[in-house]
């Protein structure tokens, strides 16, 4: 038996269950409602957007504002102005429930019973979209199980990344989605493309994340249509086998079915590419290539700025130990004010934008991330280089100092020694990586206290007071 094949739409679905649970690290904001004790009584109306927690949360009254509710059990019974958002095991929009904006759920399982008036948003094991659930919009849902029961109605579109779908409601426009298996039943107002399993093909691994208790009851892989399914348009699905036997229902369309496309070969290789990727050549020619380039680095940095080279070399020998502390927040630090400057450049473009500034906006995209690209490039530039060096040079002037101080040119010899010696290490399995992170953090520590010493005004030398003659 051939294993399931999961295609890149139902991978590009799980995205969905990725940025669900992404916000469960949500953080309570002022301006919100908090509720702990997990209930909106039936009367009660809250005039401001809500975040509520608890074992159980249960919303029975009405909220004008958007809703964050995560618990083990969520039951929506009330009115939502806004968007909601659940995350928990169990989560119900229940029959009476009402949300005007968005519902994005992230949980176990999932049922919506009740009215959306904007689309769908669901990462989990399965939904199910009750007899009475009305959604204005679209659907959206990467799991394991979605059914859709009789009386169901999504007035656009249903995408689905899962293992399998049971549609036995109404689909007003497309069903588009990647599964292994899938039963169609009730109607589709246009077209439905799918990627569906070949019957008798074996559930892929990827799907035992799935198999805990509680969960639907697997459906055999394949596609099948029943007599009593409308589709308004074609059907076109795409499988290892054509399943026309089990479409019992004619589309008004076209059945359209697609083979996958094989997976391109790739080029074959040249004995000497054959050769380069040879675990000891590789490793070897790893070490040159970073010998090479720390060399020339190191000896422009000895002719073009030795003063400030020696000086960050001292300042390592001095500080190891905060220097390595100094350098995690600069490693961090660096790349975050980039982007926290990027963001305010983009800001302050489209604020002139808006104010008719068309030009003077142009200018501050074109010479603020010109000259942001560049600043990034330096800082990497040192990370990836500059930090090697200094601890390099380093290591090599102390072994040198202490086993043949009177070598000519001591300097060069231990810029040389310290970058042979780092490339050699650094070329090691498994501890290279761990070398290279420590010679960056204090590197990049001896750096920054360099630049601080730099920026530190000079003590005003007061000259001594003469002695009094007697």
């Amino acid at each position: 038996m051939k294993p399931i094949r999961v295609s890149s739409v139902a991978w590009f679905a799980m995205l969905i269950l990725g940025v669900c649970l992404l916000g469960l690290r949500v953080q309570p904001v002022q301006a919100a409602v908090v509720d702990e004790d997990g209930n909106v009584g039936a009367k009660e109306v809250i005039q401001d957007d809500l975040i509520i927690g608890g074992q159980n949360v249960i919303i029975d009254g009405t909220v004008n504002g958007a809703v964050l509710a995560s618990a083990e059990r969520i039951v929506v019974n009330g009115t939502i102005n806004g968007d909601l958002f659940m995350f928990g095991q169990t989560v119900l929009l229940a029959e009476n429930g009402k949300v005007s904006g968005n519902v994005f759920i992230g949980a176990q399982s999932g049922e919506v019973r009740g009215k959306v008036g904007g689309s769908v948003f669901t990462g989990a094991t399965s939904l199910l979209v009750g007899s009475q659930a009305r959604i204005e919009r679209n659907l959206y849902f990467g799991g394991y199980s979605l059914e859709t029961l009789n009386g169901s109605v999504i007035k656009i579109d249903a995408l689905v990344g899962a293992y399998q779908i049971i549609h036995a409601g109404e689909i007003q426009q497309n069903l588009k989605g990647g599964v292994a298996g899938a039963e169609l039943k009730g109607k589709v107002g246009k077209d439905v493309k799918l990627d569906v399993a070949a019957p008798g093909e074996t559930g892929s691994n990827f799907w035992m994340f799935w198999y805990q208790p509680g969960m639907p009851k697997a459906i055999e892989p394949g596609l099948r249509v029943a007599p009593e399914a409308v589709i308004g348009g074609d059907l076109t699905y795409t499988s290892p086998a054509e399943q026309a036997s089990a479409i019992q229902a004619r589309p008004k369309g076209q059945v359209i079915y697609q083979t996958p496309t094989p997976a391109e070969k790739a080029p074959q290789k040249s004995p000497l590419q054959r050769w380069e990727e040879h675990p000891v050549l590789k490793t070897l020619l790893g070490l040159v290539r970073n010998l090479i380039v720390l060399l020339i680095l190191g000896g422009l940095a000895l002719w073009l700025i030795p003063g400030i080279f020696h000086k960050t070399a001292d300042m390592a020998n001095a500080k190891p130990l905060p220097s390595a502390g100094v350098g995690i927040l600069t490693l961090l630090g660096g790349y975050a004010g980039a982007i926290l400057a990027g963001l305010l450049l983009l800001a302050i473009g489209v604020i002139l934008s808006l104010i008719t500034l068309g030009g003077l906006s142009n200018a501050i995209f074109g010479i603020g991330f010109s000259a942001l690209a560049l600043l990034v490039a330096i800082f990497t530039l040192l990370v990836g280089y500059g930090s090697k060096l200094v601890v390099s040079f380093w290591v090599g002037k102390q072994l040198l100092e202490k086993t043949a101080p009177q070598t000519r040119n001591l300097h060069i010899w231990a810029l040389v020694l310290g970058v042979a010696l780092y490339a050699i290490v650094r070329a090691i399995p498994f501890i290279g990586w761990l070398i290279g992170l420590i010679a960056t953090l204090i590197g990049l520590g001896a750096m920054w206290y360099t630049y601080q010493s730099r920026k530190a005004p000079t003590p005003e030398v007061v000259p001594a007071p003469l002695p009094e003659q007697g």
